[in-house]
């Protein structure tokens, strides 16, 4: 059981209680005119028993943590609490930081358990103990800054710094731990020469528009922040004329009719899309790069999603540093260094096909999966979560890794909100008793346990039935995933033609590069009843992030999965939950979880949309739309009931779209004359137009109206 420890922190409110929020920070954030003031509070923090075997002494460390808190974590190190979060900053300043904290309270006689960094999800890798016995020498406290302020970047158009307030450090030579409980960051703003250049980069296309989708990562997550800044130097208010694509589909050229299919459907799906040919683009690395980056850049660009539709051998992809990796093609630059963790500018996805029937495949599951989704509203309630205990050698009944714990918390909070989440677990111990940071497993999770034949055949089934999402957490490979074991073999065994996502968290499942054959990630997204489109790694990835990225994932959609705290803490799901959206979230997600560093940078750089970025994933049951048109006295009359707020009209003749208008009201009258209807070829036969509404979290619509 874990042990609380107190920081005896002052300026607690009277409402604060220590029971129900324990060592959770509190956090307020002021706008000044020319300054942010951020104010930390933190209660105390838990100790929980983390014994182990070093060479042939054992060793009695102990696992502090802080709930809501990522660590600061270098490989062998002491693993220590870092509260981080992002925050937004105006455009066009430069900026000063001062730091302030109170006394310190020290704990004598302790040993910080090291961090595990090197350990991989690869199939059946045993964990090694990684301990740095000369980092446990050194009489230094560790980490040597208890702030640490990333460079500026561009997150969904916010301009934000990342900051980490590290209240714990600890002098390994002398087993002491120093803790703070009050901490005070101030953030100066003054005039930045050139500002102008940053309205490039983090234009908006609608600046009346709040998207708080990062309202869990970001501390001032609403877009005022430019109001309230008299040095930002964006000029009065802005009447925007967005130009271009929202999305962007390059095209291998002999998969053109597939990629003009999908662009016809999205377009009539209310998102802008334009396709073009690599050929235009020119097939190479840098080419690829500046094509995209010179359509992103212009100020007011509509470009937010983009498309790679072909295998690797038509459209290049990045070897770097030993990863593949199509990254960078979403990104405003490079990476400095190797623990620039860069930001994606754009959502971006690959549909790694070769042949036309490939590509048609795979373009009808994205079509059905949007235009035709189930009917069925237990469907809409269905998750499985499947993931390994993990009990390496001595066992002793304790997992080394996180695998089932990462999925029973994000469980927990799924079954809170309504969702019937089935488990698919498996153990290399007949007797598991903790998890890997000590707390006892559950006996509904000891009693959910199976045996490794029968897990594949509730996978099988559980697909077959069709899930909303379907998470696994544990090793893999290019064939599938390893325990519970689901492989491109056990798949031609699925009967359903409905849908699932998949979340395939673990190595290489989405390695679309692999010569040999198609990867698990790229089979089940071909497949009828399989994944439209899917996350997944096209690299060996590491097992401490991959956690956390699976918490991104789902904290995107349905937020509560990242620990929230009291104070200015809010959350809001990503707006439209579009595949690429979610990514880019969860990816966001480990700066805060684990800062900056070189394993965060492969994470980035090996994570992908195998699929469309743009997929919108079904949240909850979708919401029918009743749709009439008629043509009266030359006027094209349309009533539609409800009238969504984010609802699109798109009207289509002869193929051709001839009007895109946003949903206002339930009613919408349009002359005929200002659809510019070229006449007929053929005069006697009828003329039609059809009428498409869409909405996020609708039920996609049409009708045919004759002229």
């Amino acid at each position: 059981m874990a042990e609380f420890l107190s920081l005896s922190p002052s300026g607690l409110p009277k409402e604060f209680d220590m029971e129900q929020y324990s060592e959770k920070p509190m956090v307020s954030v002021e706008e000044r005119e020319d300054h942010i003031e951020l104010n930390y509070i933190f209660p105390g923090f838990t100790v929980g028993d983390g014994e182990q075997q070093v060479d042939d002494l054992t060793l009695p460390f102990k696992e502090v943590g802080i709930s809501g808190s990522g660590f600061v974590s270098e490989s062998g190190k002491p693993l220590l609490p870092s509260f981080g979060r992002f925050i937004q900053i105006p455009i066009g300043c430069d900026y000063e930081i001062i730091c302030k904290k109170n006394k310190p309270v020290k704990f004598d006689d302790i040993l910080i358990t090291p961090a595990q960094e090197q350990a991989t999800d690869q199939t059946d890798e045993i964990a090694v103990f990684e301990y740095d016995s000369d980092a446990y020498k050194d009489e230094a406290l560790y980490p040597e800054d208890v702030v640490q302020v990333g460079e500026p970047q561009n997150l969904d158009d916010y301009k934000v710094l990342a900051i980490h307030v590290r209240p714990l450090q600890f002098s390994p030579g002398k087993r002491q731990l120093v803790g703070y409980s009050n901490i005070k960051i101030t953030i100066k703003f003054s005039a930045m020469d050139g500002g102008e250049d940053e309205m490039e980069e983090f234009s908006l296309t609608d600046p009346a528009v709040n998207r708080e989708g990062y309202g869990n990562l970001i501390l001032n997550p609403r877009r005022r922040i430019a109001e309230r800044m008299p040095v930002n130097p964006v000029p009065g208010p802005i009447r925007p004329r967005p130009r271009g694509p929202e999305f962007l589909i390059i095209y291998d050229d002999k998969l053109k009719n597939a990629a003009e299919a999908l662009a016809n459907w999205k377009n009539r799906n209310g998102l802008i899309t334009e396709t073009v040919s690599i050929a235009t683009v020119g097939n190479s690395v840098a080419k690829i790069k500046k094509y995209i980056r010179d359509r992103r850049k212009f100020f007011l660009s509509r470009l937010r999603y983009v498309l790679l539709f072909g295998d690797v051998a038509a459209i290049a992809t990045e070897e770097l540093s030993g990863n593949t990796t199509d990254h960078y093609y979403f990104t405003k630059k490079e990476a400095a260094n190797a623990n620039d963790c860069v930001l994606p500018w754009v959502s971006g996805g690959r549909i790694p096909v070769s042949s036309q029937g490939d590509a048609k495949a795979v373009v009808q599951q994205i079509i059905e999966y949007e235009q035709k989704p189930p009917c069925d509203p237990d469907y809409y309630r269905r998750m499985t979560f499947a993931a390994y205990f993990q009990d390496d050698w001595p066992q002793d009944g304790r997992a080394n890794r996180a695998y089932m714990k990462t999925m029973e918390s994000i469980r927990n909070h799924m079954t809170s909100i309504g969702f019937a989440v089935e488990r698919v677990y498996v153990s290399n111990n007949p007797n598991p008793q903790k998890y890997k940071d000590g707390t006892s497993v559950p006996t509904a999770v000891r009693n959910a346990i199976v045996e490794g034949d029968d897990a594949t055949d509730m996978l099988i089934s559980e697909t077959s039935e069709g899930q909303l999402v379907m998470g696994h957490r544990d090793h893999g490979n290019e064939a599938g995933w390893a325990h519970p074991s689901f492989q491109k073999e056990h798949l031609q065994s699925i009967l359903s033609s409905y849908p699932s996502i998949f979340y395939s968290i673990n190595c290489l499942t989405g390695r679309f590069d692999y010569n040999s054959s198609d990867s698990f990630a790229e089979d089940i997204m071909e497949m009828k009843g399989g994944a439209p489109s899917l996350v997944a790694a096209t690299e060996l990835s590491g097992t401490w992030r991959n956690d956390s990225l699976m918490k991104g994932l789902f904290d995107a959609t349905w937020p509560g999965v990242i620990g929230g705290f009291p104070g200015t803490n809010a959350s809001y799901a990503i707006k439209y939950n579009r595949l690429g959206d979610i990514l880019n979230y969860a990816k966001s997600y480990l700066l805060i979880a684990h800062g900056t560093n070189s394993g965060v940078k492969d994470h980035f750089e090996i994570y992908h949309v195998v699929g469309d970025p743009t997929l919108q994933l079904w949240a909850e049951e979708p919401t029918p739309i009743r749709l009439r048109a008629s043509v009266l006295r030359n006027t094209l009359n349309i009533h539609v009931n409800p009238a969504p707020a984010d609802g699109v009209v798109t009207i289509w003749y002869q193929g051709k779209l001839v009007k895109r208008a946003a949903l206002s009201s339930r009613r919408i009258s349009i002359p005929v004359g200002e659809l510019r209807l070229t006449p007929s070829r053929r005069p006697a036969l009828r003329r039609f137009l059809y009428v498409c509404v869409s909405a996020p979290g609708y039920r996609y619509t049409q009708t045919r109206v004759t002229l």
